[in-house]
């Protein structure tokens, strides 16, 4: 995903607060505890994740050795440990699109003994196997489970959840179509359902293209290809067709449109203005910045909790009202390794992490929604329904039940982060035609996925 929408605010995209590598926990030895990989998160979150671990461990017996790495470096410790010979990782957090990867190459525990279906709404049930109790896939949000199923195969537990929506800053909307107040401003932008909408939109923005720009961009490689996906799945579209194994399948012409739909937000949005330093928030003296809506997630809403303006979010708008609104699907999973030593005591922790003793806390920590349907409420975020960020984390978590999951296929990082968004900013640049960027991507597409 997007990094922070305020530039010098910069840090981590879908993660934790930024805070340096963090690691330990008191007390005992490589034979009776159990390690934890997670993202690194501030000093007062790691207290409270300290007291929470000390918790499990008073009501189990059993020790956690935390790991606490920066997001940014994460992917690459992992990795490097997955393929070590020592037996020092058991749980871990992982990047959804990662758990193929890795399931691929036989280093994710197959979970499947360990999941029922229940028409209760708690996470976990009794059952009399080795752990006692088994994960209740119906407790969970829908699409993300899917995420955590490698051909046919259970490898993971979802943890967080999290969408793309349309943010805008009120006070730059009022001021680019001239209305009087901020109720007016609101209300125009709550009418764009489709994207026939958003034109008419925009066709009256006085500016646009040379004092406004429409949106804050894709970011670059990554995040690129997980925007894509809001505009291709408004299309009617799929990034991944698992019957015929084709990358972004266009029999019906959603992919195009998705393309030339994402080409018109960028010719009237110029990088110059979307860079700029007011961009999109704005400053204290100038509350009405130069970028009209930015597609970013809930991740971003603590970013908007500034004085000298108001922002407000809606829907992504689907093509047309017959699709509706529909987005992407980010988050996390909880794993464990296959080569751990201490698999049982590791999914008694998992149980707890997504208890919820823990869910409150990861949903503050990650700015994400808890992946059981029953914890993720707004009132984490915010408990007064009047304020604008109440309505921001409203309109995110209504946004989950239409959001797409990324194909669970292994090699499909790749694709996302190199062969869609280099090829795809050609389409836009007017450098490649549309049949030459996708005839690319879908060519790296087959070198890379399994």
């Amino acid at each position: 995903m997007k990094k922070s929408l305020i530039k010098a605010g910069a840090a981590l995209a879908l993660g934790c607060c930024l805070a340096g590598t963090v690691a330990g926990c008191a007390g005992g030895t490589a034979s009776d505890e159990i390690t934890f990989y997670h993202y690194a998160v501030t000093n007062s979150l790691t207290t409270q994740l300290e007291q929470k671990l000390a918790g499990f461990t008073e009501s189990t017996g059993i020790k956690v050795k935390r790991v606490a790495i920066s997001k940014d470096n994460y992917k690459a410790t992992v990795s490097t440990k997955f393929t070590s010979s020592k037996k020092d990782m058991d749980v871990l957090y992982l990047d959804q699109p990662l758990l193929a990867q890795y399931a691929n190459s036989n280093l994710l525990y197959k979970l499947d003994d360990f999941v029922t279906t229940s028409s209760e709404d708690a996470e976990t049930v009794a059952d009399g196997n080795s752990v006692g109790f088994k994960f209740n896939k119906n407790a969970f949000n829908e699409s993300a489970w899917a995420t955590t199923v490698y051909k046919n195969s259970v490898y993971g537990i979802p943890l967080t959840i999290n969408t793309s929506v349309l943010f805008y800053n009120v006070a730059t909307i009022k001021e680019a179509c001239g209305l009087s107040t901020d109720g007016e401003a609101v209300a125009k932008v709550e009418g764009i359902k489709t994207w026939s909408d958003l034109k008419a939109f925009a066709n009256d923005i006085n500016g646009l293209g040379t004092k406004y720009a429409l949106f804050g961009g894709m970011g670059s490689g990554g995040y690129t290809g997980w925007y894509s996906q809001c505009f291709i799945g408004a299309a009617g579209g799929k990034l991944y067709d698992e019957n015929t194994k084709t990358v972004l399948p266009d029999e019906d012409g959603s992919v195009r449109r998705a393309f030339d739909m994402i080409k018109y937000m960028f010719d009237n949005s110029p990088e110059a203005l979307y860079n700029s330093s007011s961009g999109f928030t704005g400053t204290t003296t100038a509350p009405a910045g130069k970028v009209l809506f930015s597609l970013s997630h809930s991740s971003d809403i603590k970013d908007f909790d500034v004085a000298y303006t108001t922002f407000g979010a809606i829907p992504f708008p689907g093509e047309t009202a017959e699709i509706g609104s529909v987005s992407n699907l980010g988050g996390e999973n909880l794993v464990i390794a296959n080569k751990s030593e201490k698999k049982e005591a590791s999914l008694k922790l998992i149980k707890y992490l997504v208890s919820g003793d823990c869910m409150s806390f990861f949903q503050t920590c990650t700015n994400n929604f808890a992946a059981v349907n029953k914890y993720a409420t707004v009132d984490t975020f915010s408990t007064d329904k009047t304020s604008p960020a109440y309505k921001m984390y409203s309109v995110v978590k209504t946004q989950l039940a239409s959001a797409q999951v990324r194909p669970v296929v292994a090699g499909w990082m790749n694709v996302n982060d190199n062969g869609i968004p280099v090829n795809l900013k050609a389409y836009v640049d007017g450098k490649k035609s549309y049949d030459d960027a996708l005839g690319t991507i879908r060519a790296y597409a087959a070198e890379h996925l399994k």
